[in-house]
């Protein structure tokens, strides 16, 4: 009479709630570079203890390294730093440490993310893969072509990338 029970209730997928932390405010900003430099730059517990908003020393850590510390470039990518990035993915692979050291100015994490963002555009694949046809490419005897073709023009991996190919994820 008037009881619901769990047989009648409708289903409904639970809510999952994300608290996203609040945004840095410039006076927090400020407030970190000066604990940072008082503190030293691998004391981030000190200064999170010292910061009045109640930040994670991983929090201000994290500011600090990739948004606020003097070293890091904040200007976009150009076609020069794609290239370079995808020389340095091809010499060292996934360890971004290693390709953040061989380029000044950007952590690991935006050079993680840049790669994700050019390995599957249209822009870096042209580069990657040039059409030819099977008549162009002769050995230097100018005999016949080392390769053969179906019908028409095929794809070759273009000099920089060939030994490494295999090493890209796509």
């Amino acid at each position: 009479m008037g009881f619901a029970t769990a047989a009648s209730a409708p289903s409904a997928a639970p809510v999952l709630r994300i608290r996203l932390p609040p945004a840095w405010t410039p006076e927090e900003d400020a407030r970190l570079e000066r604990l940072a430099r008082e503190h030293g730059f691998r004391h981030w517990r000190r200064v999170a203890a010292r910061m009045a908003t109640g930040r994670s020393s991983s929090e201000c850590r994290g500011r600090w390294r990739h948004h606020l510390a003097r070293d890091v470039y904040h200007r976009p990518f150009t076609a020069r730093d794609d290239d370079d990035l995808a020389r340095l993915y091809v010499r060292h692979g996934g360890r971004w440490r290693d390709v953040s050291r061989a380029v000044h100015g950007r952590t690991s994490r935006v050079m993680r993310r840049r790669w994700r963002e050019v390995r599957d555009s249209d822009a870096f694949l042209s580069k990657l893969w040039k059409p030819i046809s099977a008549r162009a490419h002769h050995d230097a005897a100018g005999t016949e072509p080392s390769f053969t073709c179906e019908g028409g023009p095929c794809l070759l991996l273009t000099e920089p990338l060939v030994a490494s190919f295999r090493n890209l994820a796509f």
